[in-house]
């Protein structure tokens, strides 16, 4: 089912990317990286991603400021925050601005490919 399938992993940081591209490894899912929510907006918009992973605190824009910008663009691709900030409140953030999930830092691989399977069809 996620074979062949695209997301978009927004992270600055390269030792998180290589966890999650650890994590993905023989899944079959293709992933491009953004460096911050700039990059995130760029590349959103020169691909169709059927997900989207969203780091908060980036350099240059964070990941609340990227989606509020791509969900004026496009309003269905699924975008989850990956965070180490997991308050009710930060939970709360990321749901108004418009993500649909919130997955705490260290992400587990059981845990993200149960969000998969639930937002990428």
């Amino acid at each position: 089912m996620l074979k062949g399938r695209v997301i978009l992993l927004t992270e600055d940081q390269e030792i998180n990317q290589e966890i999650f591209l650890g994590i993905l490894q023989g899944s079959g899912i293709q992933v491009d990286i953004a460096f911050n929510g700039e990059e995130a907006i760029k590349k959103s918009r020169e691909k169709e991603y059927s997900l989207i992973m969203m780091d908060i605190e980036m350099p240059i824009m964070d990941g609340y400021e990227a989606t509020k910008v791509i969900r004026t663009e496009n309003s269905t691709v699924p975008i989850i925050a990956l965070t180490s900030k997991s308050s009710r409140e930060d939970i709360s953030k990321t749901k108004a601005i418009g993500m649909n999930e919130h997955l705490s830092k260290p992400i587990e691989a059981k845990i993200l490919y149960q969000t998969f399977s639930k937002y990428i069809n």
